[in-house]
C-alpha cells in the first residue's frame, strides 16, 4: 500500500488508481481500509499537484527569533511538491540557524553564510492502542492507532534566486487574439513527474555576522495561485486602485 512519508514514495504520481468494490459479505481488513484511504488521498494529492499547483497558500511568514540566531514561522498553509497539504497551526518553535564559518564574508550571500529555510510534510504515528490480532495465547501488543499530519522545518545551505515572473508561453497572442495552438501545445507537454524533494522553500536567511540582524528574504518562496489571488491580479492589471474594503473567498 502507499506509504507516502516513511519510505519517500510520492503517492500523487500520474497512474491509474484502484478503489474498493463493495459487495455483501466482503471481508474488510487492514488491506481494504488502507486501499480506501490511499485512493482518496492519492486522488486529492494528484489534483493538488497538477491542477492547483504547489506553494504557499497563506501565512507562513518568517521572522527572526528574539536571540537573532533563530527564525520563527507564523501559522499558515502550503501545498508541497507532492500535492500534500502542510498546515502550521500556530507559530513554530524557534529554529536555530546553522553556524557560519568564521571566515565567511560579512556581506555577500554565498554558500557559507546563506541558508534556505524549508517546510516539509511530516507524519508521526501516535495514540497507541492494544493490537488484538494473533493467537489466543499471545499477549495483546501495543501499536499506534493514528497518523498525525505534522510539519518539519529545516535549513539547507546556499540560497535560491527570486521567483521569475517571465512569460513561459511563447507566441500566446497573435493580432490581439489568443493563439490557441500555442496554448494547446503548452498544455500537451508531458505531465510533470514528482520531484525528488517535495519540500517548499520559505525564505533565504543570511547571517551577516558581527551581531547584525538576520536578513530574511521570502521572495524565493513559490506561491499557490488561488482563484482569489488570480482575481486580484487581474483587477490590478486592469489598473484598479488597491483596496481592502471587500474581502473574498476565505479571506477575512
Amino acid at each position: 500500500m502507499m506509504n507516502h512519508n516513511q519510505n519517500g514514495c510520492c503517492a500523487a504520481a500520474v497512474k491509474t488508481f484502484v478503489r474498493n468494490r463493495y459487495f455483501y459479505g466482503k471481508m474488510m481488513d487492514v488491506l481494504q481500509f488502507e486501499l480506501e484511504q490511499d485512493y482518496v488521498n492519492g486522488k486529492r494529492w494528484l489534483i493538488n499537484r497538477l491542477v492547483l499547483g504547489y506553494g504557499v497558500v497563506c501565512g507562513l511568514d518568517v521572522e527572526a527569533g528574539n536571540d537573532n540566531a533563530s527564525v520563527v514561522v507564523q501559522p499558515g498553509l502550503a501545498i508541497d511538491k507532492w500535492g500534500r497539504e502542510i498546515i502550521v497551526p500556530c507559530a513554530s518553535a524557534p529554529v536555530p540557524v546553522p553556524p557560519v564559518p568564521a571566515a565567511a564574508p560579512p556581506d555577500d550571500c554565498d554558500d557559507t553564510n546563506c541558508f534556505q529555510l524549508m517546510l516539509c510534510y511530516h507524519e508521526c504515528q501516535s495514540d497507541p492502542v492494544p493490537a488484538l490480532g494473533g493467537d489466543c495465547d499471545q499477549n495483546a501488543l501495543c501499536t499506534p492507532g493514528a497518523i498525525r499530519e505534522r510539519y518539519e522545518l529545516k535549513f539547507e545551505p546556499g540560497k535560491l534566486p527570486d521567483v521569475s515572473t517571465d512569460c513561459q508561453i511563447g507566441d500566446l497572442f497573435t493580432n490581439g487574439h489568443i493563439n490557441y495552438t500555442a496554448l494547446a501545445n503548452y498544455v500537451s507537454g508531458a505531465c510533470p513527474s514528482c520531484p525528488d524533494s517535495p519540500c517548499i522553500p520559505l525564505a533565504n536567511v543570511r547571517v551577516p555576522g558581527g551581531g547584525a540582524p538576520l536578513v530574511i528574504n521570502i521572495a524565493i518562496r513559490p506561491i499557490q495561485f488561488s482563484n482569489d489571488l488570480l482575481h486580484d491580479l487581474l483587477v490590478c492589471m486592469a489598473g484598479k486602485p488597491a483596496t481592502q474594503d471587500q474581502n473574498r473567498g476565505g479571506k477575512c
